[in-house]
């Protein structure tokens, strides 16, 4: 509405005077004056005597839109109003349900009918010497890992039972999926100093893995980023052909294929080529000392620090924890660092050698003196089993030590020298997992799952949470379901006992373990393993990882699992709005009450947790993190 301030002038005599020049002063009474067409201003035209209609911009539909939706909203009931709350949310802040730390509902509604969702907020532990003692992975957590999922425990292993709703996940149909909320403390990232160490790969295998498998050695051969975003020269990688017949064309396409994954890989002959399989690998040392050389001298790039000897299937989980384990020696000393094998058979037979498929990392020093050795150690070692074997006796003659005592161990180091199921060797709890092996060949990694698409899963998983949280294991329900992060949760039929939680389950073919084991569970029987399918970023800092288990008895029941993994710093719930409205917002009340009520338990569960761990904790050790 318009209200007219214009004041009353007398009729002019004289046609030729202006309107405005003989104006009669204000009258006391309010008289109602019809439209005028003369302008108000030189120029302007009367807004009242336009005939066009007024123009609704959009600001102005959004208003009307938002106040009928709040005014229908405290007029219907409990479950309308609530999806009307979400879209007046998302009027004022634009944001799906990802985004609000949700998920949107699938496009089958059976699939939610069948799915929980957990949202993980991990809280960093603070660094403190033995950082291992500030998180207690494999110990019981107060809260479960999702009130359905405990309520259905014995439910998920009767088969004639009619299976419960688990609707609970999803208020209404089309409406996001609201997670259960849970809190843990997690291991910080890696921390890698400024000038970050140089390192250099070396390996022997044919062209044709090289082509296949370049594209997994970009997760740990691509630049490092510095602290102010930029990129770090590509590691060298020299890669020679384990055939050692002189396939050029092979390894041109191999070559082609190092350039476009971006990575600073060569592939060529080895120095030893017509010689055994054992003395090609132990001429890496030369072989690589020299490729590095020649980047340094005459590409111009750092001088290596670190040698990383491996097989095509030795897989790095997180490429800055390798460099923050090296960085916490000097390269100017000798050193050769690697693990042994945890099956009894191939201790008993190869010893305390440093197995190549677990990785094999040399300092500078230590390579400098050894590669001018070479035809010395292929010499007196000829009869060795293995480079890596020849490798080890190299070094241990090198630094005058036995070869019992030339070894660094590092356990995060995993050589896996078992064939079959491994999954029961990936949820035991033992993390970290630095490197994995034989991923491609002897083990599954994954049921059905090819090597590939397996390790590019655990890839994904790695960059999301962080090498040293990689397949570190949360136990609930008093035993009964155990999660490894970025792997598997595994509901068990019996809970597990502490004893049982210490021993590693075989599931594999012989090669009997090293360490204290028990005996595998059937799947589907004794146990249900939801493994991860999907590994997705929704937002920065925000990624779902997706489990399902398609075993038959769980078609009716829960069949996938799925974790929001919320790194971020800010609350998912908190948008760009003033706080005074969003308490009048539909149900706002209600849910701010919710998170005050989920706040307290959690406040409780951490109370609960740190007088179960109060006891007295081993003395600081250093590199507890690769050491164990």
């Amino acid at each position: 509405m318009r209200i007219d301030t214009s004041v009353t002038v007398t009729p002019v005599s004289s046609p030729e005077m202006s309107p405005y020049e003989k104006a009669a002063p204000y009258s006391l009474k309010r008289t109602r004056r019809a439209p005028s067409a003369e302008l108000l201003l030189p120029g302007l035209l009367s807004p009242i005597a336009s005939k066009s209609p007024r123009r609704t911009t959009r600001w102005t539909r959004a208003a009307v839109v938002a106040a009928a939706l709040c005014t229908v909203a405290f007029t219907v009931q409990t479950p309308v109003r609530e999806q009307v709350t979400g879209k007046v949310v998302e009027v004022f802040k634009g944001a799906s349900c990802e985004a609000r730390g949700m998920l949107s509902p699938s496009l089958d509604p059976s699939i939610d009918a069948h799915r929980l969702v957990v949202r993980v907020h991990p809280e960093s532990a603070r660094r403190s010497g033995d950082d291992d003692a500030t998180v207690p992975e494999n110990r019981l957590q107060a809260l479960p890992l999702h009130p359905d999922l405990s309520s259905q425990l014995d439910d998920l292993f009767v088969v004639d039972k009619p299976p419960k709703s688990t609707l609970a996940a999803s208020a209404a149909a089309g409406a996001c999926v609201q997670p259960s909320p849970v809190q843990v403390q997690f291991k910080p990232r890696p921390v890698v100093p400024a000038k970050q160490p140089e390192l250099f790969f070396a390996l022997c295998t044919a062209p044709e893995r090289a082509q296949t498998y370049a594209s997994v050695w970009t997760h740990y051969m691509s630049a490092p980023k510095r602290k102010d975003g930029s990129n770090a020269t590509v590691p060298g990688c020299l890669v020679t052909d384990a055939q050692g017949t002189g396939d050029v064309e092979g390894m041109a396409h191999a070559n082609n294929e190092f350039r476009r994954q971006g990575l600073g890989c060569i592939m060529r002959d080895s120095s030893r080529a017509n010689q055994r399989y054992e003395a090609r690998v132990l001429g890496l040392l030369r072989d690589a000392w020299i490729e590095s050389e020649l980047r340094t001298r005459q590409d111009g790039a750092p001088e290596v620090e670190w040698f990383i000897f491996g097989d095509d299937d030795t897989w790095w989980s997180d490429p800055a924890m390798l460099r923050e384990l090296v960085s916490q020696y000097d390269h100017r000393q000798d050193h050769i660092m690697g693990t042994f094998s945890e099956t009894v058979g191939n201790y008993q037979v190869f010893g305390r050698i440093a197995f190549g498929g677990g990785g094999i990392i040399l300092s500078r020093s230590l390579v400098e003196k050894m590669q001018l050795r070479v035809d010395e150690c292929a010499e007196k070692f000829q009869h060795v089993t293995g480079g890596d074997g020849m490798i080890s006796e190299c070094a241990a003659m090198i630094r005058g030590l036995p070869l019992s005592e030339v070894i660094e161990e590092t356990r995060a180091l995993r050589q896996m020298d078992i064939r079959g199921d491994a999954t029961g060797y990936l949820t035991d709890g033992t993390a970290p997992f630095l490197s994995l092996h034989h991923w491609t060949s002897w083990l599954e990694l994954i049921p059905g799952v090819p090597g590939l698409d397996a390790i590019r899963l655990l890839t994904a998983a790695a960059k999301a949470v962080g090498g040293p949280n990689l397949l570190r294991r949360w136990i609930f329900d008093n035993g009964a379901v155990t999660w490894s992060v970025g792997y598997a949760i595994t509901v068990h039929r019996e809970a597990l006992s502490a004893d049982e939680l210490s021993r590693i389950e075989w599931t594999w073919d012989d090669h009997e373990p090293r360490k204290p084991s028990r005996d595998g569970l059937v799947e589907g029987i004794q146990k249900h393993t939801y493994y991860i399918s999907e590994v997705r970023e929704l937002a920065p800092g925000l990624h779902l990882f997706r489990h399902v288990n398609h075993h038959p008895t769980l078609r009716d029941r829960i069949s996938e699992i799925d974790i929001i993994w919320d790194a971020r710093s800010v609350s998912p719930i908190s948008f760009s709005m003033p706080s005074w409205p969003r308490a009048w917002l539909p149900g706002r009340r209600r849910e701010a009450a919710e998170t005050r009520r989920q706040q307290q338990s959690l406040d409780y569960s951490r109370k609960l947790a740190a007088a179960a761990a109060a006891v007295p904790e081993p003395a600081p050790r250093m590199h507890a993190r690769f050491f164990g």
